[in-house]
């Protein structure tokens, strides 16, 4: 029984037949795997033996693999038509050894044999060569396309059967009329044919509701001895159908004669015939008619003369703004001349330019359609006195579009306003006053030699980017009060004028320059926008008492505006600029409705100026603070990478407006610090901002930080202007800048001097220093050391320690 078995006699014996089974399965596998290797190595050698066949033998092969795709070129076929490749060249370098009807014929018959299997035999001349040509499709006896096949024999001498002519109609393919007929019955192109009496012999399915017993195009084609296309309408399927409708001789389609002899004479042969579906063809050619006549019709509306020129510089449309303009027939223009006939013309009625060379012309005007790759414009003054702007553009495939505009009254009026500001000019600079015009952006727009003479100011200076805010900086210098100007004083007197002009408010009165000069002068709003100043010089009538009485009212009036500076800057500045600035951007916002292109300036103007004014209290009040000691830091441990990414992209605006290049060096894991973390990215910003300021166009503005030790070490470097030595010092005082700033090349001249001033104070309160170099001519460098903790902390910044430990 089973279960007196021993148990490690039954292992032993599971595992003896387990061994004996795996032993016949791998012994069958391994037989099986002989077997595959003996029946590819006898593929691989009835392979090259058929290779080895074909290259020996007598006729080239050219071969279409349907079963593995590719192509295959035997050797004797490269011999025989000289292929420069070899067994390697492809069917397009066969097709180069044939020209004119062979090549042609050889075209036909390899199309029908690639596309429906039909076979050919055709006598084809290669040189001085015929060639014997036979194509045939292979298949299995199942109907599978095994291969295309094309033949070729040098029967050069064999005497002459002629060009095309078809030899043989044997089918080499085996391919039946059954394979012929199931195909062009799946086809979905319409197809028949008909027989020697133009009778339908066979119809596919697609063309049952479609070709009609009428055999009158059948007969012309043949009468023709050539393919007859037309377009009609056919009712397919209860639908209204435009179809393109094609017979063809069958004797025309094979690349031979259609009948036996010369050629000469009608065809007797049968024709096939197929039909393409062009509905929506023609439905889309309706549409494009409609909108191109949409087009013309907007284009006649035009003051402007507008010409279109096909490919061939034939004239396709023309409005009648460029007849008129021309003075040419719309009659004659209708005929659809070319541009070199419209050209002729306008010569000869003396409508071009006087022209030295005018054949060179007319051949640069007709280039165009060849070498034009963008609108191009020109402006050409006719004899009789007129200036035509044209602009010349692409359109269609290689077509023109010439769009003339006269621009006579235009220059006219230009011409006219150049005279008014010449007179205007010649005026000014012969006043006793001083006059000089800011206009509505703060910028100076008008000035004459009187103005300069009264505030000492160089004519360099004075372009289109010397602001209000400049002159008002530079009159400090002419500008005297009892004991002096300081920095606090004088910002409140600036704020004070600023505004009052900005805000286009009229104002006379006196002023005294530090030289002893008495000045009238008067502040007038112009109707443009602009501010009118004019400075009249009355020293020799102003009176020493008056003099002294002004002084004593300005100095009174300064020392008032500075003591209360402080208390009233955030009620009486900051929130009317709030306001200011809250309503311009309403405004340019357009919540209240559309503006026009002058409101939009306006609206602009004041938030950037209202901007820039609050920008600036923000920093006196700030510098004013510190001076005071008021100040007090809002220390937090703050991440250094993540704040310097935070400045530097407060400031990728102002370097893109001047294609300034940005480098940045700091590693991400630099580390933290102890820090107020406005006040710190105001120093960084200010750095950043005075660096951008006064580096020229497509200069570079570098930041980077690193650590030595427990400090930080911030650097700011340009390429800019440099500063002096003799300016390193003051250029730190509030509202001072380099003497060398109006000598720069793309340097911002604006600003009220406060950032360098504001950055040393602050890195002061942070315990650290400012350290500046600045070769000459080869930019700034400034670097700023701060500790990485506060002075009276042991531990480093995100630590925290048991004090009682």
């Amino acid at each position: 029984m089973l279960t007196d078995i021993d148990p490690l006699q039954a292992f032993v014996a599971g595992a003896a037949v387990a061994g004996l089974v795996a032993f016949v399965v791998i012994a069958l596998q391994r037989q099986k795997l002989n077997t595959i290797e003996t029946e590819r190595q006898r593929l691989e050698a009835l392979a090259l033996k058929a290779k080895e066949m074909l290259a020996a033998a007598p006729d080239g092969l050219f071969l279409w693999d349907h079963a593995n795709g590719g192509f295959t070129c035997s050797r004797r076929l490269a011999v025989l038509l000289n292929l420069k490749d070899g067994i390697l060249s492809h069917y397009d370098d066969l097709r180069e050894r044939f020209e004119g009807e062979s090549l042609k014929t050889l075209e036909q018959c390899v199309s029908l044999l690639r596309g429906a299997g039909t076979p050919f035999d055709v006598l084809l001349t290669s040189g001085r060569r015929r060639i014997q040509a036979i194509g045939g499709r292979a298949e299995t006896d199942d109907g599978n396309v095994l291969a295309d096949m094309v033949w070729m024999r040098d029967i050069t001498s064999t005497g002459d059967a002629g060009v095309g002519r078809r030899v043989s109609s044997i089918n080499t393919s085996g391919l039946e009329d059954r394979h012929l007929t199931a195909l062009l019955d799946a086809m979905p192109l319409p197809v028949w044919l008909r027989d020697s009496k133009l009778s339908l012999a066979f119809i596919n399915h697609a063309a049952r509701n479609v070709v009609s017993a009428d055999a009158g195009m059948a007969a012309r084609a043949r009468q023709q001895r050539g393919t007859v296309t037309e377009r009609m309408h056919v009712n397919a399927s209860g639908e209204d159908r435009l179809l393109e409708v094609t017979e063809t001789p069958l004797g025309i389609l094979g690349g031979g004669d259609a009948k036996d002899g010369d050629g000469g004479g009608e065809a007797t042969g049968g024709t096939i015939g197929f039909a393409i579906d062009r509905t929506e063809s023609e439905v889309k050619e309706d549409e494009f008619a409609r909108l191109n006549a949409e087009r013309n019709a907007v284009l006649e509306t035009l003051d402007t003369g507008i010409a279109i020129f096909d490919a061939d510089a034939k004239l396709r449309f023309f409005n009648a703004a460029y007849a008129t303009l021309w003075d040419l027939e719309p009659d004659w223009l209708a005929g659809e001349p070319d541009l070199g006939e419209i050209l002729e013309r306008l010569r000869e009625h003396r409508k071009l330019p006087e022209l030295a060379d005018f054949r060179d012309y007319k051949m640069r005007q007709l280039e165009q359609f060849e070498t034009l790759s963008k609108p191009s414009e020109d402006l050409m003054h006719l004899p009789d006195g007129r200036a035509i702007r044209a602009l010349v553009n692409r359109q269609g495939k290689g077509g023109l579009v010439f769009v003339f505009d006269d621009v006579s009254d235009r220059l006219d009026l230009e011409r006219s306003f150049k005279s008014l500001n010449a007179v205007q000019k010649e005026t000014l600079d012969n006043l006793h006053e001083g006059i000089a015009v800011f206009g509505a952006d703060g910028r100076l727009r008008l000035f004459n030699p009187v103005f300069m003479g009264l505030w000492d100011l160089d004519e360099a200076v004075l372009d289109d980017a010397f602001h209000v805010t400049d002159f008002v900086d530079h009159s400090r210098q002419h500008l005297t009060v009892e004991g002096g100007w300081d920095d606090l004083s004088w910002g409140v007197h600036k704020d004070k004028v600023v505004n009052r002009l900005m805000k286009r408010e009229a104002t006379t009165g006196k002023l005294e320059l530090a030289n002893g000069t008495v000045i009238d002068y008067a502040n007038l709003p112009l109707p443009d926008g602009a501010m009118l100043l004019s400075y009249l010089d009355v020293t020799d009538t102003a009176q020493v008492e008056t003099a002294l009485r002004q002084r004593a009212e300005a100095l009174s009036e300064a020392d008032k505006l500075k003591n209360e500076f402080i208390a009233s800057v955030s009620y009486e500045v900051r929130t009317p600029l709030t306001t200011v600035i809250g309503f311009a951007d309403m405004l340019g916002q357009e919540y209240f409705g559309k503006l026009n292109r002058r409101q939009a300036e306006y609206a602009k103007g004041i938030l950037e100026t209202t901007n820039g004014l609050m920008s600036v209290v923000g920093d006196i009040l700030d510098l004013a603070s510190i001076e005071a000691g008021r100040l007090q830091l809002d220390r937090d441990t703050l991440d250094v990478h993540e704040l310097l990414v935070s400045a530097l992209n407060l400031i990728r605006d102002r370097a893109r407006k001047k294609d300034l290049k940005l480098e940045f060096d700091c590693p991400p894991d630099i580390g933290w610090i102890d820090a107020d973390a406005k006040r710190l990215k105001q120093v960084i910003f200010n750095l950043l901002t005075n660096a951008a300021t006064f580096t020229p166009e497509r200069g570079t503005v570098r930041l980077e930080a690193r650590r030595e030790d427990d400090d930080l070490i911030l650097t700011v470097a340009d390429t800019g202007i440099g500063i002096p030595q003799a300016d390193r010092e003051r250029v730190f005082q509030p509202f001072e800048q380099g003497s060398n700033l109006h000598g720069s090349t793309g340097a911002d001249k604006s600003g009220a001097g406060l950032g360098l001033s504001l950055v040393r104070n602050f890195i002061a309160l942070h315990g650290g220093d400012v350290d500046v170099k600045s070769p000459p001519g080869r930019g700034t460098t400034i670097t700023c050391r701060l500790p990485t903790k506060r002075p009276d902390s042991d531990s480093e910044p995100g630590n925290t320690a048991d004090d009682d430990a």
